[in-house]
């Protein structure tokens, strides 16, 4: 498939309400923001790898953008990256673990740049994000998490929370980036939220997924009373709850998939790169008493199981089926221009060779507007308490 069948379009850069010295002159700047912006995509080489132009790329949407738009900018373009300032019923959520070898080199932590692209995607990107600009994006690091990253997540935009680790002895498992998966139960305590997204950080978005909390999948149902499935080792089961998802693929599959092309392994089984749930206190201790039961679930794959057994099909809390068009595991380009909203799949190193330049693209595009934005958006920082970073 020709490269440039995956790539997205070029955005435009941000919209901004000028000051009202720029009042009159409406008329002159929005031309002449739109003529420099068309000629700075339109001729700027798009690259063939990822390292081989991406300076090049970065450095023009930077020059372009500080030589033209008016230096100071309004809030309108601020995001809240403190949870006691953000008013919102819904929020989308990842998880972000520190390495294990502490290598504070951003180019080699592939996840921590992902995290950064969802920024980017949820909260920027004309084709990806929000329509509803209330709805943040929260990041959900552990402890040993740099300052350093926390703080550039926080100027991308992101709502930067710090959680304490959750281990249990007995939970162990072979992935190495798997060891502190745990800790995303800590979601679950965000109760401020009516609902929340999660999405996995390797998970790379087509479309804008807003509408999800309006899908009747993510409805509240109330939590069902079947004695087989109420064990009096277990902690207490809140009244009600909201969990829904998608089951997980196999890679050899149809978009849409379905069960009758065999599509699924295991229908009921849920993937926890995706899901829509509800953030309780109760919930929280019901699967805090799970991991106190050593046995209750297969550890190899720690939250996804535990997930799947709080949420069996045969439980008092089944989880509910997302349609397949909001998030697919190991895509390939067919369902890229079949439909779906997002890819749960690896930017760095993507199974499908053709998706590369697609995924790859979102990179270049994240940092040419994080490194114009930093510079345009200086004294907005400056207004809300943050610094910029040198």
């Amino acid at each position: 498939m020709a490269q440039e069948h995956l790539l997205p379009p070029p955005s435009p850069l941000p919209q901004f309400r000028r000051r009202p010295t720029f009042r009159n002159t409406k008329t002159f700047w929005i031309p002449l923001v739109t003529i420099v912006i068309f000629l700075s995509i339109f001729f700027t080489p798009l690259p063939r790898t990822y390292d081989e132009h991406r300076d090049a790329v970065i450095q023009s949407i930077t020059d372009t953008a500080k030589d033209v738009l008016p230096p100071v900018l309004s809030s309108d373009n601020w995001h809240p990256t403190d949870l006691d300032n953000v008013k919102a019923k819904y929020a989308f959520a990842t998880f972000l673990a520190g390495n294990a070898d502490q290598d504070e080199n951003w180019e080699n932590d592939h996840y921590f740049i992902a995290t950064r692209i969802l920024a980017y995607q949820l909260l920027h990107a004309p084709e990806t994000s929000s329509r509803d600009k209330s709805i943040p994006f929260v990041v959900l690091v552990t402890e040993n998490v740099s300052e350093e990253k926390r703080q550039r997540l926080r100027k991308d935009g992101a709502v930067v929370v710090v959680a304490d680790f959750i281990k249990a002895d007995w939970v162990k498992t072979e992935t190495s980036t798997w060891q502190d998966v745990m800790t995303k139960l800590r979601l679950w305590e965000l109760d401020q939220f009516e609902r929340i997204c999660f999405l996995d950080g390797d998970t790379v978005l087509v479309e804008p997924l807003d509408a999800i909390f309006a899908d009747k999948a993510v409805e509240t149902r109330g939590t069902l009373t079947q004695p087989a499935a109420t064990l009096s080792d277990e902690g207490v089961m809140p009244l009600e709850y909201n969990f829904a998802g998608v089951p997980e693929m196999n890679r050899d599959h149809g978009y849409p998939p379905t069960v009758e092309h065999n599509d699924y392994p295991n229908v009921g089984y849920l993937n926890a790169g995706f899901f829509v749930f509800k953030p309780s206190r109760e919930m929280f201790n019901y699967y805090m008493s799970l991991l106190k039961l050593n046995g209750r679930f297969d550890p190899q794959f720690p939250e996804q199981n535990l997930l799947n057994y709080a949420h069996r099909q045969d439980g008092n809390m089944p989880w509910t089926k997302l349609g397949n068009e909001w998030n697919i595991h190991y895509p390939k380009v067919d369902d890229l221009l079949g439909g779906v909203k997002s890819l749960h799949e690896k930017w760095w190193s993507p199974e499908v060779e053709d998706l590369k330049p697609y995924m790859e693209s979102w990179r270049w595009r994240m940092e040419g507007h994080y490194e114009a934005r930093d510079q345009m958006l200086t004294k907005d920082y400056q207004k809300h308490g943050l610094k910029q970073e040198s």
